[in-house]
């Protein structure tokens, strides 16, 4: 499913509740997203007539629209994160969807537990500038459960030396490096980290560096920074039609056509 990046949520409440015995909500049609985080307890959500049972590491993605009520499993209260906003394009439309399920298992993740109660202080204390701040800390929510639930990864799992890895090449990929100067770095015979890396990234390691090069490439020519040739040396390419070639392969259109989309 297509992941929309230009997105803008607008805040109406945010909360973390611990429910009482008598919490409900009442039937009600809502005009916005509800995201709502369980991380104790069980509950019964009745949407668009349809129940479902809650649990502790359980999320709700109730979209605009839906009709929803809600009460407590009185012998184990839950404990939740909710946060009801609306979406918009950039342009300013209201945005159609949101492309989470209904009802996910994500289990307890302590990053996204953080970002809640990041989000929910930030919210409730309203200094300065926290519409701002609120606004991110929701994107990256939302980020966080698209790696989670659409895109099926959880970076926070990653092997401690492949983020290492993935770090100096963020720091070094202008210069010459080569997969055996990475492992050694990182404390491993070549071969152990090349499948290491592999298994944990989906790539080859000499990949992951080619499309770091390529996409720093990518911005300096769409930002005007430099030509064609001065962008592959800054990015690590000697050979001007070896990065050419590796340009097209990865971005499916020559470093060239990127002077061409400059913004005026």
């Amino acid at each position: 499913m297509e992941i929309n990046d230009f997105l803008v949520p607008d805040i109406g409440y945010l909360i973390y509740r611990k429910c009482t015995p008598a919490w409900e909500i009442a039937e009600n049609e809502i005009s916005f997203y509800d995201i709502t985080y369980v991380i104790e307890g069980r509950g019964i959500y009745t949407i668009n007539g349809v129940q479902y049972e809650v649990k502790r590491g359980d999320l709700l993605c109730i979209p605009s629209g839906s009709i929803r009520k809600a009460h407590c499993v009185v012998d184990d209260l839950m404990h939740l994160f909710s946060a009801n906003f609306k979406l918009y394009e950039m342009s300013g439309q209201l945005a159609v969807d949101l492309p989470l399920p209904l009802l996910t298992h994500i289990g307890i993740k302590s990053d996204l537990i953080g970002l809640f109660r990041e989000l929910s202080n930030a919210w409730v204390r309203k200094e300065a500038g926290y519409l701002i701040k609120t606004r991110g800390l929701l994107l990256v929510i939302i980020h966080r459960l698209f790696e989670l639930i659409l895109l099926k990864k959880d970076p926070t799992s990653t092997d401690y030396r492949v983020k290492k890895a993935i770090s100096y090449i963020s720091e070094n990929y202008a210069s010459n490096v080569t997969v055996k100067e990475i492992a050694n770095m990182v404390g491993l015979n070549t071969v152990y980290f090349g499948a290491l890396f592999k298994n944990e990234m989906g790539m080859l390691v000499n990949q992951y560096l080619a499309q770091t090069r390529i996409n720093h490439a990518q911005d300096m020519l769409l930002n005007g920074e430099c030509n064609v040739s001065e962008a592959a040396e800054r990015c690590g390419y000697k050979d001007l039609s070896h990065f050419r070639k590796q340009f097209k392969m990865i971005k499916g259109y020559s470093p060239s056509q990127c002077l061409k989309k400059q913004p005026e």
